[in-house]
């Protein structure tokens, strides 16, 4: 009798252990460790991690590129059998157009509930671009500044003035130099003979320079009024040839419309 409770107790307590310490199968958390979110991928990619739940019927894996809603999600791959930190099945992102995309694990349970993990912002078939290198600037050539030198300024040509030649002075003459007299002259007292007095110089006229620059300035200013006088009665013919052009061409056409029109 006692032998039979106690071993009742036994049981009891076993039975209660049994149901209350979850077995190791189950002690996991399910989700995906590989790859991590934010990985840049390409190819065929294993997927790792623990799909387990209570009860367990199946898990799948889904993917789908960003941005989309919940309902763009395409499954890839599955099982049934629980897997704990083990290979949940592979991606075959190879073929998949460049982009950003999400993974999600569904472990679903005996009765149709089930729970969801995600790994997001995963690049695919994307490669990097080249890090630009700077280019150096050309450096500018600064653009000379023009400067501006003066024409010279015409002098106005004037005709050589030949000066007159000036007559050379007679030389004076020295005391030995003795005038020849007759020989039958009377000496002078002291016996010295009389000595011939030179003739003066003729003064020769100079020409003043401000009466020939003044005279010069005439002939031009008479010149230049000549030659204006002349450019008046040319133009004063031209337009008196126009006017009686004008004059004349209104007269034919008067007779013509007349005539003809």
């Amino acid at each position: 009798m006692q032998t039979s409770v106690l071993s009742t107790l036994i049981g009891a307590l076993a039975l209660a252990w049994f149901i209350l310490t979850p077995s190791s199968a189950y002690a996991q958390e399910s989700g995906i460790t590989s790859p991590a979110p934010g990985s840049a991928i390409s190819g065929d990619v294993p997927i790792f991690g623990t799909a387990t739940i209570e009860p367990f019927q199946k898990y799948e894996l889904h993917f789908k590129q960003e941005p989309s809603g919940d309902d763009a999600f395409i499954y890839f791959a599955g099982g049934t059998s629980p897997v704990i930190g083990g290979q949940l099945g592979v991606w075959q992102a190879g073929g998949l157009p460049p982009g950003t995309y999400t993974l999600r694990l569904r472990v679903v349970k005996t009765d149709g509930n089930y729970a969801e993990y995600f790994v997001p912002n995963l690049s695919v078939n994307q490669t990097a671009p080249p890090t630009p290198t700077p280019e150096a600037s050309p450096t500018e050539t600064p653009t000379p500044t023009p400067t501006f030198t003066p024409a010279p300024q015409p002098t106005p040509a004037l005709g050589q003035v030949a000066q007159p030649q000036v007559e050379e002075e007679a030389p004076t003459p020295t005391p030995a130099e003795v005038a020849v007299v007759d020989p039958g002259q009377t000496p002078a007292v002291g016996g010295l003979l009389p000595t011939a007095t030179p003739a003066a110089p003729a003064s020769v006229a100079t020409p003043s320079g401000g009466a020939l620059t003044r005279e010069l300035g005439e002939a031009l200013s008479f010149q230049r009024l000549r030659a204006q006088f002349f450019n008046g009665v040319r133009l004063s013919a031209a337009i008196f040839i126009v006017i009686a052009a004008i004059f004349f061409g209104k007269r034919i056409f008067e007779w013509a419309w007349r005539r003809y029109g």
